[in-house]
């Protein structure tokens, strides 16, 4: 939640050194390569590495579950089905649909079984709460398919309530689901929630400065980019992404505003700013700078004439 993935790796390591038979040690370590991941956009770079580290742990975790037990079985269940929804999600977000979409439907078969050995282990909803949300979103338009978006939305609400850090993960994945559906009065008070606990933590506040540009809220898009751009500077490494998207932001509630000063200042800030090639490549990154070119011509022309 701090977002210091290094040391949690450190951390998750050194456990392993004395320990290597802990489960959830080599479950939280994929469960820090996938939120790094996430967090940086960083699929194509390490995507790869993070599915040979994942396969290895699930056939790790699938070896244990007969020689489980009790509360250790059931952990090992949402360890396992925790790791393949992992795999789906990078699969999917690497091209691989098809694949992604099988790991993904195993995984909440292993959920489904800890829910039925445990009702009270709400950790588990958050896998079923996506994957039923946006297998309704892709499906809905195919005849007498059933919807189960309202159920869905109430499994990560559920979620939500999880102990820690799962309460978290399930309050990323519902804020950004309530601002799909528009609701963004919910997702500001969840997001706000949280970082009332971690201030810093750029996840919610790139939630924030969305819910804010969707509102037409301009002054505090502004306020919240300028925010996230700060954070994003300050990490290490860097989160690109994140700067980017602060700026796109941050121009887009300018013009609005019609601030043509701050228009052409800022665009030219941003477009100074030496990103990565390899961060360039990334689809989001892409059409934020794009906009950003857009801004910079756009006022630049006006200041000519």
């Amino acid at each position: 939640m701090t977002q210091n993935y290094a040391k949690a790796r450190r951390m998750v390591d050194a456990a392993l050194l004395k320990r290597p038979d802990i489960q959830e040690a080599h479950y939280l370590k994929c469960a820090i390569m996938q939120t790094e991941m996430l967090d940086y956009e960083s699929y194509a770079e390490e995507g790869e590495v993070f599915l040979k580290h994942a396969d290895s742990v699930s056939k790790m975790l699938s070896f244990r579950l007969p020689l489980e037990t009790g509360k250790d079985s059931i952990k090992c269940l949402f360890f396992l089905g925790s790791t393949l929804g992992g795999i789906g999600i990078i699969q999917s977000k690497l091209g691989n649909v098809p694949f992604g979409a099988r790991n993904a439907m195993a995984s909440i078969g292993y959920y489904k079984q800890v829910i039925k050995l445990d009702p009270e282990f709400k950790a588990a909803y958050l896998g079923i709460g996506v994957f039923n949300y946006y297998l309704s979103e892709s499906l809905r338009w195919v005849p007498f398919f059933v919807d189960k978006r309202q159920e869905a939305m109430e499994q990560l609400q559920l979620a939500t309530q999880a102990p820690f850090p799962y309460n978290y993960a399930a309050s990323n994945s519902f804020c950004w689901i309530l601002i799909a559906q528009g609701n963004f009065q919910k997702a500001d008070s969840l997001a706000s929630h949280v970082l009332l606990r971690y201030p810093d933590n750029t996840m919610f506040v790139r939630a924030k400065v969305r819910i804010a540009l969707a509102c037409r809220q301009w002054d505090a898009s502004i306020e919240q980019a300028r925010r996230l751009i700060g954070l994003s500077t300050k990490r290490d490494p860097i989160n690109w992404s994140d700067i980017c998207s602060g700026y796109q932001a941050m121009l887009l509630a300018f013009d609005k505003l019609g601030m043509k000063k701050e228009c052409k200042d800022t665009s030219e800030k941003a477009l100074s700013m030496v990103v990565p090639e390899r961060i360039r490549k990334i689809q989001n990154v892409r059409k934020q700078l794009k906009f950003i070119a857009e801004i910079h011509e756009k006022y630049e022309i006006k200041k000519q004439k």
